[in-house]
């Protein structure tokens, strides 16, 4: 059971660091695709008008023509790559997005059930791109490491692992909060982040980030849609929107 939650654990931490695409406000999309059978049907460009869609900065490869903020730090700026993951059966492509360290902050895949390569890729990539929440960013608390600062981190954390070794008693401790019909870990992420998790799923719930204001977060659905919540006398209560545009609140209490 403790192995079984720990798994559960590290999925739900990978699933939240690949939803963190919305972090960012620039993208770089190369003129051209490492992988030479993605460079075909104006993917590119409709990649371009994708991202522009959901409000990122798209930048070109001319980095003397990128906006200040990008080009004092690059580490504000993630790579966008396309690759051709079509089988015989499907139209595929994947979009992987790399940091300033070469690190992929997360992929999305989509496919088309049409047979005909232009637009099948074309609409696979449409498909891509539903599943990216729209740019809402924050400041990358990032530094490009060379081989000899990531060596030096390496070493640290190893030390800083025997010191700090966690406590048995509260290891894989999880704050339970239910709205009457679903039972889920809180679990944080940092002191500025927290997710809402089902055990049984690996994608979280609801991602917390906080605001400027005390106890008031930016929260990102399972569904990628974006909205409001906050604590109140110990819930944990989130706006959600109807469907004639009036709002309601969910409440999650602690058990």
């Amino acid at each position: 059971m403790k192995k079984f939650l720990q798994l559960s654990i590290l999925f739900l931490f990978a699933s939240f660091y690949g939803q963190n695409i919305s972090d960012y406000r620039y993208i770089y999309v190369p003129s051209e695709f490492s992988d030479v059978k993605a460079n075909k049907y104006g993917l590119n460009t409709l990649l371009n008008e994708k991202l522009k869609q959901k409000k990122f900065m798209v930048v070109a490869g001319d980095k003397t023509q990128w906006p200040e903020e990008a080009k004092q730090n690059p580490c504000e700026v993630l790579t966008a790559g396309l690759r051709d993951t079509s089988n015989m059966f499907k139209n595929k492509v994947a979009i992987d997005f790399v940091d300033c360290n070469n690190k992929t902050v997360a992929t999305v895949e989509g496919k088309s059930s049409i047979k005909e390569f232009e637009p099948g890729m074309r609409e696979a990539l449409e498909m891509a791109a539903k599943s990216i929440a729209v740019s809402s960013p924050v400041k990358q608390n990032i530094a490009v490491k060379t081989p000899a600062a990531q060596h030096q981190t390496q070493a640290v954390s190893v030390e800083e692992a025997s010191v700090h070794k966690p406590d048995p008693k509260t290891e894989n401790k999880a704050e339970i909060f239910s709205n009457g019909n679903l039972m889920l870990n809180r679990i944080f992420i940092s002191d500025s982040q927290f997710i809402l998790a089902n055990p049984n799923n690996s994608t979280p719930y609801a991602i917390f980030k906080a605001s400027t204001k005390k106890d008031v977060y930016r929260v990102q659905l399972q569904d990628g849609t974006q909205t409001l919540g906050y604590m109140e006398d110990g819930k944990i209560i989130i706006e959600l929107q109807s469907a004639d545009g009036s709002f309601r609140k969910e409440i999650f209490e602690g058990k």
